[in-house]
């Protein structure tokens, strides 16, 4: 066992821009980078691993053959739980909703979908849409879909870097430009969309509608939104941490090193991924040294035992 580091996924959707490659050096084929995956065992985007024994090899594959990675739960044939990626929003991405487990069909090849955002840079009077303002029935609710009055009904937000949101299965919403994210979910990719402000892609079509199926599943309910705040923190010399949020699918922690070092243990009962948004360092570990930079993506075995992060950095944490 070893911290495993993560190529990323690049994906080019229409509504991406450059801020990934100004960022953190990420490039893909296309001509933007609106999404970079970088803890993925997904059809759509595999991770595979960087360094070490491993090297050149899917982590799914590596999982199948050592479940006891992820947890002592896991099963080789099990799905990997969570899916992480950075998002840039150079314009805003279509309005939303992701089914529960609940709500999902899988008959349908669906899956439910919880996620949290946080927020890497926002530029001024950057928003996102919310939930719904107020009541209003699936009938209102189709028709201001089909006549592109839908974000009169919903919270309009103005976000700012560090700020943190849960985004519930059954909540409508939307990344408005202008944001940097990065996105801890639930690994799934079903999503139904429900206005897209007239867009076409670069084949001049317009993208695909999910009308129906999303009335199905959102919530109707008027919602005050809200955001993780920061009462949580805990200072040690050299560095801060933040539980950001916690759920039945995940548990995100904000790390902060200011030219210190912090200690950690990952024991056997669940993984350590870590995703450098900021600065950089190094985990010490075991004997070894293995640095890192912004945007980096660290997956660290269930089991593994203590290490140590220096430096200055930031880095979101996640684990069951």
């Amino acid at each position: 066992m070893y911290p495993m580091k993560l190529s990323s996924v690049y994906k080019d959707y229409l509504w991406g821009g450059h801020e990934l490659e100004r960022l953190y050096g990420k490039i893909g084929d296309g001509n933007c980078t609106a999404e970079s995956w970088e803890l993925c065992c997904h059809p759509d985007g595999e991770s595979v691993v960087k360094n070490g024994r491993f090297k050149g090899q899917q982590l799914r594959d590596i999982l199948r053959q050592h479940p006891e990675f992820v947890s002592p739960r896991h099963k080789p044939e099990d799905k990997f739980p969570i899916l992480i990626k950075f998002i840039d929003a150079k314009q805003n991405l279509s309005i939303q909703v992701h089914p529960s487990d609940d709500t999902a069909l899988p008959e349908l090849g669906e899956e439910g979908k919880a996620e949290m955002w946080y927020v890497i840079s926002a530029t001024p009077r950057a928003f996102l849409y919310y939930g719904l303002s107020q009541e209003i029935s699936k009938e209102e609710l189709r028709a201001k879909m089909e006549d592109g009055t839908i974000c009169d009904v919903l919270n309009k937000v103005q976000v700012h870097a560090g700020d943190v949101f849960f985004i519930h299965p059954g909540t409508i919403h939307a990344i408005g430009k202008g944001t940097v994210i990065a996105e801890i979910q639930q690994n799934s990719n079903t999503t139904f969309r429900v206005y897209d402000y007239l867009r076409k892609d670069k084949d001049g079509n317009y993208r695909e509608l999910h009308v129906e199926r999303a009335i199905d599943v959102i919530d109707r309910t008027p919602i005050v939104p809200s955001q993780v705040f920061d009462n949580n923190e805990v200072t040690l010399k050299g560095a801060r941490l933040r539980s950001l949020f916690e759920c039945q699918y995940f548990n995100v922690m904000r790390v902060q090193t200011m030219g210190g070092r912090v200690k950690f243990m990952c024991a056997k009962e669940t993984f350590h991924s870590l995703l450098v948004v900021k600065g950089d360092g190094y985990l010490e570990c075991k004997g070894n040294r293995y640095e890192f930079r912004a945007g980096d993506s660290i997956f660290i075995p269930a089991g593994f035992g203590e290490y140590y992060i220096h430096g200055n950095n930031e880095i979101l944490m996640s684990k069951l």
